[in-house]
């Protein structure tokens, strides 16, 4: 796991930045939909960035819904360094903020630069709703936005904080265009920010197109007056439909959609559950083996190593196992369907059909199994739920 070691632009070097250029942002009232893309595209995604930049513009801006990009690219691979806002138009942008040279070189794994964002896109382009997509390489837990110019990612914390000091009231529909976002411990910490009211993201890993921004978009131009639950529905279908029938890269096609208003109680009924397992855990062991393998498993998921399980297979698998364990796992997966809105994905070797949403359970203790910077990297989560302390008794056992 990488370290955080760079501090990226201080806020106050943004605000002289922003000074120096002239915006041409202004306009007359909310629209009803500001869409903000925080596009990491500094390392290998560079090319898959432009990918989506072309497909945004495709449709653009429109008189209720406005599509805002936060673009950094890789130098190695355009030739330059640098980082604008653009506003997205049908067939092209305008560049409100920045340009493409070392004076404008952003690092998006400060969270300074996250939350500036945010501040300077709600300031310029006001809305009755708005919708946050983190883009680029995921890590689940570990972190997102690896920028590899300033050597930097966005850790759990930090998104949370960065959301936090933001001004903005709420972020409707938090997006993740990323692999591997799709955990409760994501999820939990990302309601933790007091930001956050919808979160869409993946279970597995993203392909190289990443979401089809060309339909989400046209979609929402079209009815730009549904609301976030209405449009993570649509950004789940529209994003499964893409790969459904393009051959292996179906295997990867799983998204969800969470309303981080009802984590709470899930939180709640896991501390229970995970609370029977340590204090019996003896009498439990053999079901939590078998419930652990049963359930889909993601990242290297056709080789069954990665470090992510679905959790309601997990939980589901518990209480099949051993009858007296459904007084706790019923009521999780009773109120499922509560937390997650929409999950889908489409048929491969290790899908049978993911819930939602995994959480953090390495096949053993010599594949992934990284206790402390785990809970490092979600304390909340970790100390909430006593999960870290049930996978150290498991492993270390």
């Amino acid at each position: 796991m990488l370290r955080k070691n760079v501090s990226g632009l201080t806020l106050a070097l943004l605000v002289s930045l922003l000074v120096a250029v002239v915006p041409v942002f202004a306009q007359n009232g909310p629209k009803k939909w500001t869409v903000m893309v925080y596009m990491d595209a500094d390392n290998n995604l560079d090319g898959a960035g432009m990918n989506d930049i072309f497909e945004m513009q495709t449709i653009g801006s429109s008189s209720d819904v406005d599509v805002v990009v936060l673009l950094d690219r890789w130098h190695e691979m355009c030739g330059f360094n640098g980082s604008a806002i653009l506003h997205v138009q049908a067939g092209g942008n305008i560049t409100v903020w920045g340009g493409w040279s070392d004076d404008y070189e952003l690092n998006m794994g400060d969270p300074e630069t996250l939350t500036w964002f945010i501040n300077y896109t709600f300031e310029n382009r006001p809305a009755d709703r708005y919708a946050l997509i983190l883009w680029d390489h995921g890590g689940n837990w570990e972190g997102i936005c690896w920028d590899w110019t300033n050597d930097d990612y966005l850790t759990m914390e930090e998104i949370k904080d960065a959301l936090a000091k933001s001004v903005v009231d709420k972020i409707d529909l938090l997006g993740f265009d990323a692999c591997l976002m799709g955990s409760i411990e994501v999820a939990y910490t990302m309601k933790l920010s007091g930001k956050a009211g919808v979160m869409v993201a993946s279970e597995d890993s993203i392909p190289w197109d990443g979401w089809p921004y060309d339909m989400i978009l046209g979609d929402l131009v079209q009815t730009p007056s549904c609301d976030e639950r209405q449009f993570s529905i649509d950004i789940v279908d529209r994003y499964v439909a893409s790969y459904s029938n393009i051959g292996w890269c179906k295997v990867f096609s799983t998204l969800s959609a969470i309303d981080l208003t009802q984590i709470e109680g899930t939180i709640s009924r896991l501390t229970t559950l995970t609370e029977e397992l340590l204090i019996n855990f003896d009498s439990h062991k053999d079901a939590i083996t078998g419930a652990k393998n049963r359930a889909d498993r993601y990242w290297f998921g056709m080789w069954h190593q990665g470090p992510y399980i679905d959790l309601h297979h997990f939980v589901q698998g518990l209480g099949r196992i051993e009858d007296d364990l459904r007084l706790y796992t019923d009521p999780i997966l009773g109120t499922w369907n509560d937390l997650v809105i929409y999950s889908k994905c489409s048929a491969g070797p290790h899908n049978r059909g993911g819930e939602g949403l995994t959480i953090y359970f390495p096949r053993n203790r010599n594949y992934f199994y990284t206790p402390e910077p785990y809970y490092e990297s979600v304390p909340e989560f970790a100390q909430k739920t006593c999960w870290n302390t049930l996978l150290a008794t498991y492993f270390e056992k």
